[in-house]
């Protein structure tokens, strides 16, 4: 019980850390977030569920690469997700076969995740 008692305030002093340090980090990465965000939008543009060259998986992975170096969250997920939209276009995951509803799936998502980003760089926004 005792151990217990000694855990809460380390528990709660590193939660406050997290929350300290998430927003300024974003901020910082608005640089290389928007124009990323600016990249990938002009590539969601031509993607579609009902045909797309795979060609354009390289150019969505060309245009997140500056997001591999990113911390904050918004910035992580829009990474990930526009990789996992990339493979649905080039069909590479053997675990994830490629089907026109997951591309769809996918690009809203990564769309979602897209206007996230961006507002989290908005001025007044504190993450």
């Amino acid at each position: 019980m005792h151990r217990r008692l000694l855990a809460l305030p380390f528990a709660v002093g590193a939660v406050a850390i997290c929350v300290t340090v998430a927003p300024a980090v974003a901020a910082d990465e608005c640089g290389v977030i928007l124009p990323t965000a600016d990249r990938l939008e002009a590539l969601f543009d031509v993607l579609s569920p009902s045909g797309t060259p795979s060609f354009l998986a390289d150019q969505i992975r060309k245009a997140l690469s500056p997001l591999y170096g990113s911390r904050s969250a918004p910035a992580i997920d829009l990474r990930i997700r526009s990789d996992m939209l990339a493979t649905q276009v080039d069909n590479s995951d053997p675990y994830r076969p490629a089907t026109p509803d997951l591309l769809a799936s996918d690009l809203a998502k990564a769309r979602q995740l897209l206007a996230a980003a961006r507002d989290s760089c908005a001025p007044g926004v504190s993450g």
